[in-house]
């Protein structure tokens, strides 16, 4: 496998297979080691025999690899987006700006997402991550809030450096804004070449001690130093990993990745060959090469090899079922009847356990008032603005009535429609008026006329008077 990868990655011809490759073990390692998307690359140039079963789970996982690809690139725009809307500093750590570093971007594995935010605007960004269908995951190990959804993103928020050594937090001990703006944005910032690498390896070791250090981490550590190239200053950097006691690990790791993708030169191997056993290993312990590379991290080491199953469930019996000198401070009649502590034992449970219900009751109780507190408050809303639309409807149809303008009102039921000193003036000119907004020529002329009319009889009616 690892043959494949360096010819896939270095762009070389693939040499033919001459014994017979386990497919279903190929596809187990490739897919825990992070690489069947270039293991599948590989495997579509070369003649082989395999299950058609087989090359369907192949397929499939290199499928999904590659949906998570295309999703983590939108992702990482929309966060950029959100975070700048919102006017949110935040460094992003490590985005998908990871897939430049390969031939094809699909031969890059994003693992996750990694974001460093201040530590106040934490509850506005839970609320953005919520509002885009986020949810949260709860992890034992970490210290960032983890973000996932479908089909498999994973985004990690942290309001400090998730680094222990104290000499690289130093380092990135800066504020966000001190950090380079990535361009086109103004809250939005970015690592510079330097600090990349330095974050790079201090996720490596964080990996290393957690058991999780994989061949896509050497992989992806051998071609972010190709893309660098020499003029990086590699000077300055050797001097931190220096200061910080990291520089046999990674210069284990740099020669166990020539080893793998390079020329293989002659060197001494035999660190570097253990570092290989542990990674194909899954993490398995091996004490000797923990002080060949990290002699300052056996503190961290220790912590994390203990059998933590085994003593949390001796910390549970304990805690269950203490010693009898233990329960005579709350018992003390055991101490002449010791008999008794199988009883004790009971008593004490059942009162714990009475405490403990007691108060998840009274959580689930005051999470139930707030949740029903927040939908009063909706349906209120909801409510108000239905009788604010109702309210304006009213009005609208009283300006439409005013107005005068439906053209299948008569003049008769737009007269009896108008208020009281419209309907008390009873004037042909009204009359007159009102159907000649209704667009209705016959009756416009029947108003002339009876006005005319009105006139006639109104002079008749002053030449009477002078004669009288």
């Amino acid at each position: 496998m690892l043959i494949l990868l360096a010819a896939i990655i270095n762009q070389k011809p693939i040499q033919t297979l001459r014994k017979r490759m386990r497919w279903e073990t190929l596809l187990d390692v490739s897919d825990y080691q992070d690489v069947i998307s270039i293991v599948y690359i590989g495997l579509l140039g070369i003649e082989k025999e395999i299950s058609e079963e087989c090359e369907a789970e192949f397929y499939q996982s290199y499928r999904k690899q590659l949906l998570l690809y295309e999703s983590y690139k939108k992702v990482d725009e929309v966060i950029k987006w959100q975070l700048e809307r919102h006017k949110i500093d935040a460094l992003f750590l490590l985005d998908s700006e990871v897939t430049e570093m390969y031939p094809k971007p699909e031969m890059a594995h994003i693992r996750q997402i990694e974001i460093l935010a201040d530590k106040k605007e934490m509850p506005r960004i839970h609320r953005i991550m919520l509002d885009m269908d986020y949810e949260q995951r709860e992890e034992a190990m970490g210290s960032g809030v983890v973000y996932v959804r479908v089909p498999g993103v994973r985004i990690v928020f942290y309001d400090g450096m998730p680094i222990e050594n104290k000499v690289i937090r130093h380092y990135f001990s800066g504020s966000i804004k001190s950090y380079r703006r990535i361009e086109s944005y103004k809250f939005i910032h970015m690592l510079t070449n330097e600090e990349v690498y330095l974050y790079r390896a201090a996720r490596m070791v964080e990996l290393y001690i957690t058991g999780k250090l994989k061949i896509r981490d050497i992989m992806d550590l051998w071609q972010f130093k190709k893309v660098l190239g020499e003029k990086f200053r590699w000077k300055a950097v050797r001097e931190f990993l220096e200061k910080a006691k990291w520089q046999e690990f990674i210069r284990q790791a740099e020669l166990l990745a020539e080893l793998w993708f390079g020329e293989g030169a002659e060197q001494q191997y035999g660190v570097a060959i253990e570092l290989e056993e542990y990674i194909l290993s899954r993490g398995r312990e091996n004490e000797h090469l923990d002080e060949e590379l990290l002699p300052c991290e056996k503190v961290r080491l220790d912590f994390y090899w203990r059998d933590r199953d085994k003593e949390w469930a001796l910390k549970q019996q304990a805690w269950w079922f203490p010693s009898r000198e233990y329960m005579m401070q709350f018992f003390p009649a055991l101490e002449k009847y010791p008999f008794l502590l199988v009883f004790c034992w009971i008593v004490r449970n059942w009162r714990f356990i009475r405490r403990i219900c007691t108060n998840k009751c009274k959580k689930a109780g005051f999470r139930l008032r707030v949740r029903l507190l927040d939908i009063k408050e909706k349906l209120k809303g909801m409510i108000g603005r239905k009788k604010d639309g109702e309210e304006e409807m009213p009005e609208a149809a009283e300006g439409d009535k005013g107005s005068g303008a439906d053209p299948n009102i008569s003049g008769e039921d737009a007269a009896e429609e108008a208020g009281p000193d419209e309907s008390s003036a009873g004037t042909a000119e009204g009359t007159a008026a009102q159907a000649e907004e209704a667009g209705d020529s016959p009756n416009r002329e029947t108003a002339d006329e009876t006005a005319r009319l009105e006139e006639t009889e109104g002079e008749n009616y002053e030449e009477l008077k002078n004669q009288i």
